[in-house]
């Protein structure tokens, strides 16, 4: 999860470092942030709240394919693929099967 974080806050400092798009640059800071405490939840066994954490993945993870497919909100069009995306992708779904997999051993004790 930090990872992912960190390639958001990557991204969004090269949006501020050329002024585009001040709300997305506002979005990836606040998301990284939120996928930070998320981090931190899991590390210190925060079993309340791996729902939560859970849902946030999901949510990350169908905006990053449905901006993909369909116009990205804000934006108004759908945003190209590349290697970056692609890693993205895959560490998104490592993410959720992860979260999904410690969710679900919890929620069973």
């Amino acid at each position: 999860m930090l990872v992912w974080a960190g390639l958001h806050l990557n991204l969004g400092l090269t949006l501020a470092r050329h002024h585009l798009l001040p709300t997305l640059e506002y979005f990836f800071f606040a998301d990284a942030a939120l996928v930070i405490v998320g981090a931190v939840i899991f590390f210190l066994n925060l079993t309340s709240l791996l729902l939560p954490v859970l849902v946030l993945n999901w949510a990350n993870y169908i905006l990053l394919t449905e901006s993909r497919v369909f116009p990205a909100p804000v934006i108004g069009r759908v945003l190209p693929v590349n290697s970056t995306v692609i890693l993205v992708f895959w560490i998104d779904v490592a993410i959720i099967v992860l979260s999904t997999l410690t969710w679900f051993f919890y929620r069973r004790k």
